[in-house]
């Protein structure tokens, strides 16, 4: 009878990628969780009446939760732009590292933009964009 191990040997271990991985900004996630798991954020834009602001950079929950309730109104969001994206992903694909990007469906444009997003930064690691089909700790629970 044959043991089968579960430990990956050195080589093995050297060959694998180390996978990027980022999300928007709903995942909902705390700072510590994504320290841990080393999970970037690529915030979505937040659009209060007349003004535009980068969600959990310079807005909170809080106060985007506030405005909606003093204003009565659901608040307006934008995805990320492709420079955005590509610098926050250019290290990791000019080191070789693929990125794995989780983003909710309703910026399907962004996923078609930000396809090539690796041809552009001229990396070798490659971007892979996939639709969660959830919004806020939902997106968290997949990472």
């Amino acid at each position: 009878m044959a043991i089968i191990s579960n430990k990956v040997n050195e080589r093995q271990r050297t060959d694998m990628k180390k996978v990027k991985i980022i999300s928007d900004s709903t995942c909902d996630l705390s700072k510590e969780l994504l320290e841990k798991y080393d999970i970037s954020i690529l915030p979505l834009h937040i659009v209060l009446g007349d003004k535009e602001y980068t969600d959990g950079v310079d807005i909170t929950p809080e106060e985007i939760y506030k405005w909606s309730d003093k204003n009565k109104t659901t608040p307006k969001t934008s995805a990320p732009s492709m420079i955005e994206a590509v610098e926050l992903m250019r290290p990791y694909l000019e080191e070789g590292r693929d990125c794995m990007l989780l983003y909710i469906g309703k910026y399907v444009q962004f996923r078609k933009r930000n396809a090539s997003c690796s041809r552009r930064t001229g990396s070798r690691g490659k971007v892979t964009v996939i639709d969660s089909k959830n919004l806020s700790t939902g997106i968290g629970h997949l990472l």
